[in-house]
């Protein structure tokens, strides 16, 4: 087994960061100025990160077999289902892209039932680390459809991420890791350092909301957001906490993303609410940015100061 020589990837691993900082840098702008950022800056990555990522496999793929250009073509097509919008292709481009995913399908069986668990090795991790994209992609699936809080560039972000960085890499002198060995598949470092800087949001909330003297039962909403005038919330990035159902205001823990705002807005003045309860929209795409770069250099920042003390504080 021939695995990819990471000693010898330091211009790549340049290329793939350079493209990743310029790429999130936009974004963040962006998402910080109006909460929206085009699909063409997540594409435009995502095809970068596909080309680099055909490179490598064209360097290997004879130790693998033609699995891994099946796996790899399921995965280009996952992606780019996330931008497809069947309702504006014409009849035979509809035909084009259903044929397309139809064998993408065919490919993730071929590649299920032709993969050999040997090829993944203690000291060879190439393949998990290729596994793990269109594993990521999955979940950002998941999370969108059905999670909370979240937008689409933010999970379109994440997967364009893992396109360009699929293999670890460190500009650091020893980089933190989850495990002695080796951590877990970079994409997912990112996400979970992202997370990480994420929770510094609720816990400023929190005092902020002490301070404000801004208390008040069932209290869980003072790590998620503050109390604004609906006047100024309906000119904001926010959604509300505070929503009427039935014929009672209740308070929410997480809101829907496609939640329709104004209307919200307009039966909690009839309940004679003036200043809600509302929850921010969080540029996610800026502590992602940031843990992109500190991801470079420090590694598994996540891992080291949450996963391994609550391990320790267990044995």
């Amino acid at each position: 087994m021939r695995p990819l020589d990471y000693t010898d990837m330091a211009d790549l691993d340049i290329i793939r960061f350079l493209i990743g900082v310029a790429m999130l840098s936009y974004g963040s702008w962006l998402d910080f100025k109006t909460r929206r950022v085009p699909n063409v800056v997540w594409i435009y990555g995502g095809i970068l990160g596909s080309l680099l990522l055909i490179y490598d496999a064209s360097r290997i793929w004879e130790d693998y077999g033609y699995y891994l250009w099946a796996l790899l073509f399921a995965t280009f097509t996952l992606f780019f289902n996330s931008f497809i919008d069947e309702y504006i292709l014409d009849k035979n481009q509809t035909m084009l892209w259903k044929a397309s995913q139809y064998l993408a399908i065919l490919c993730s069986l071929y590649f299920l039932f032709m993969f050999d668990s040997e090829d993944v090795s203690k000291n060879n991790y190439q393949m998990i680390d290729i596994i793990a994209i269109p594993f990521l992609m999955i979940l950002m699936y998941i999370w969108f459809y059905f999670g909370p809080t979240i937008g689409g560039a933010d999970v379109k972000a994440i997967m364009t991420i893992s396109l360009i960085t699929p293999f670890s890499f460190s500009f650091g002198d020893e980089p933190l890791t989850a495990f002695d060995s080796r951590g877990f598949p970079y994409p997912f470092v990112i996400f979970m350092n992202s997370l990480l800087l994420y929770l510094f949001i609720p816990i400023g909330l929190a005092f902020f909301n002490i301070v404000k003297g801004n208390l008040e039962s069932p209290f869980f909403q003072i790590f998620f957001g503050t109390k604004m005038k609906i006047s100024e919330a309906k000119e904001s990035f926010v959604w509300p906490m505070q929503q009427v159902i039935g014929n009672k205001v209740v308070m929410v823990a997480f809101v829907k993303h496609k939640l329709d705002s104004e209307k919200e807005w307009k039966k909690l003045e009839e309940h004679g609410i003036k200043n809600p309860w509302i929850t921010f929209k969080i540029p996610y795409i800026i502590p992602l940015a940031f843990s992109f770069i500190l991801t470079a250099f420090f590694g598994d920042l996540f891992s080291s100061n949450i996963v391994q003390p609550l391990n320790s504080f267990f044995d």
